[in-house]
C-alpha cells in the first residue's frame, strides 16, 4: 500500500533479490514519474527519510528559482556578451562561437535599447507587444529592429534555462524593410570591363585632378570588380581573396575566407566551427587572364602577404570600395542612386545571368546559397535580356501546338 510524503508516493515491492522501495510522483503535465529510493532503504522508514531529503533538495531548488525569477531583467543580463561570460564559454564548448563583432553588437542592444527601456522588470514581466511598440518608436530600419528582438531572444533562452521563466516570449519578425539589388545589363558590363588593359584603367582611374593615381591602382580596382561579378562574390570576399585561393589550371577560386566590419581577414559570414560555409567557383578564362595578368603587377603586403589586392598594405576598407565602384559607374552615366546599385548588385547580377545557364543546385554552390529562395530573392532580371537567353527553348515552345493541327 502506497503511502503519500509530500507530492511523493511510497510504496515497496518484493523481488528475489529482496524488498526494495519506490517513489513517484507527477510532473507538470500530469505524468507519473517513478524512482528507487536506493539500495540503503531497507525499511519504510528509511525510504521515508529518503523522501524528505528529495522534499528539501526541491525546497530549495524551489527557493533558488523563485529567487531567480525576482531577478530583474538589468540584473540578469548584466553580465552577457561580455568577454569571458560564462554563456559564451558554453556555447563555445558547443560548437557555437559568435564572431567578436557579433558579440559586440549584442552587447550593444542590450546596453543602448533593451536594459534602458526593461532593465527594472523581471524577465517574466516583458511582453512581446510592450517591446513591439517600443522598437517602432525608435527611428530604426526593420533589419536593426530584428536584430534587437534576436538579442532579447538570446537572453530569454538563457533565463529559460536557468529556470527564471519557463516558456519563451513568441516575438514576431519585422518584415525586411530593405529594397533587393538592381542588376547590370550586358551593355554596362562590357562598358565597366573591357578587356584592353588601357580602357580598363580608363574606366576605374580615380576622377581626381589634384592628384595623379598610378595606372597600376585603376587596374588593381578594375580587376578586383571584374573578378567580382565573374564569381558572385561579397564585398568581404574579394577584399580578402589571397593567392593560395587562385586555382589557375581549373580556372576557379576556392572562397574561404572575408574581411569583417573591423577589417580583419576571417571566416566567411554565417561560419561555424562545423561548417566553414566555403565553396569553389569557376570564372570564365577571359576574366582569369585579367586576373593573373594583374599577378606581375601586384605589390607585396608586408602586413597582408599573398594579399591579391592590397591598398596601402592592408585590406581595401569597405567605404572605399562602395567610393570606389560609383566613380566608375558615375564615369559612364550609370545612374546608381535611382536604381541602387552598390558593390553588392554585382552579385545580384551574377547570381541572375548565371541562373539561365547553371542548374539551380550548380548556381547555389557557386554562390554559397543554402535554399532555392535565397537564389529566387537575388534573381532580378532585366526582362528584354532574360527572353534573349531563353531562346535556346526556343524550339520546345514552337511545339506549343504540337499535334493539334
Amino acid at each position: 500500500m502506497a503511502v503519500k510524503v509530500g507530492k511523493y508516493h511510497l510504496f515497496r515491492r518484493r523481488l528475489d533479490t529482496g524488498t526494495f522501495w519506490y517513489c513517484w510522483y507527477a510532473d507538470e503535465d500530469g505524468k507519473r514519474i517513478q524512482r528507487s529510493c536506493g539500495r540503503g532503504c531497507e525499511s519504510k522508514r528509511d525510504a521515508t527519510a529518503y523522501i524528505e531529503d528529495l522534499l528539501k533538495a526541491d525546497l530549495m531548488e524551489e527557493k533558488r528559482k523563485s529567487e531567480l525569477r525576482r531577478k530583474t531583467f538589468s540584473v540578469f543580463a548584466d553580465g552577457m556578451f561580455l568577454e569571458n561570460a560564462a554563456h559564451l564559454a558554453r556555447w563555445k564548448a558547443k560548437g557555437r562561437i559568435l564572431k567578436p563583432q557579433t558579440v559586440n553588437q549584442h552587447r550593444r542592444h542590450l546596453a543602448n535599447y533593451l536594459i534602458p527601456k526593461f532593465g527594472k522588470l523581471t524577465l517574466d514581466k516583458i511582453r512581446p507587444a510592450a517591446v513591439e511598440d517600443y522598437l517602432l518608436e525608435q527611428r530604426l530600419s526593420n533589419s536593426c529592429r530584428n536584430t534587437i528582438l534576436y538579442t532579447l531572444k538570446l537572453v530569454m533562452q538563457e533565463a529559460r534555462r536557468e529556470g527564471v521563466i519557463e516558456s519563451l516570449p513568441d516575438f514576431e519578425p519585422f518584415k525586411r524593410s530593405g529594397r533587393r539589388q538592381n542588376t547590370l545589363s550586358g551593355d554596362e558590363l562590357a562598358a565597366l570591363f573591357p578587356s584592353d588593359e588601357g580602357e580598363l584603367i580608363k574606366v576605374w582611374r580615380r576622377p581626381d585632378d589634384m592628384r595623379k593615381e598610378r595606372d597600376e591602382i585603376a587596374l588593381m580596382f578594375g580587376t578586383l570588380f571584374c573578378v567580382t561579378v565573374s564569381a558572385g562574390l561579397r564585398s568581404g570576399e574579394i577584399r580578402a581573396l589571397h593567392r593560395e585561393q587562385v586555382n589557375i589550371p581549373n580556372s576557379g577560386l576556392v572562397i574561404d575566407r572575408a574581411v569583417d566590419d573591423r577589417g580583419q581577414i576571417g571566416p566567411l559570414k554565417k561560419a561555424t566551427s562545423e561548417d566553414s560555409r566555403s565553396r569553389a567557383v569557376i570564372i570564365p578564362e577571359l576574366f582569369m587572364k585579367m586576373l593573373t595578368r594583374w599577378f606581375d603587377l601586384m605589390p607585396e603586403s608586408p602586413n597582408c602577404p599573398g594579399l591579391i589586392f592590397p591598398y596601402h598594405g592592408k585590406p581595401v576598407a569597405n567605404y572605399y570600395i562602395l567610393d570606389r565602384f560609383r566613380f566608375a559607374l558615375d564615369r559612364l552615366g550609370i545612374d546608381h542612386k535611382t536604381r541602387r546599385l552598390t558593390v553588392h548588385c554585382l552579385r545580384y547580377t551574377y547570381n541572375t545571368r548565371m541562373r539561365t545557364l547553371l542548374s539551380e543546385q550548380v548556381l547555389r554552390e557557386f554562390v554559397g546559397h543554402r535554399s532555392v529562395a535565397m537564389t529566387d530573392h537575388y534573381d532580378n532580371p532585366i526582362l528584354e535580356e532574360r527572353l534573349a537567353a531563353y531562346q535556346r527553348v526556343r524550339p520546345a515552345v514552337e511545339e506549343f501546338w504540337g499535334n493539334t493541327k
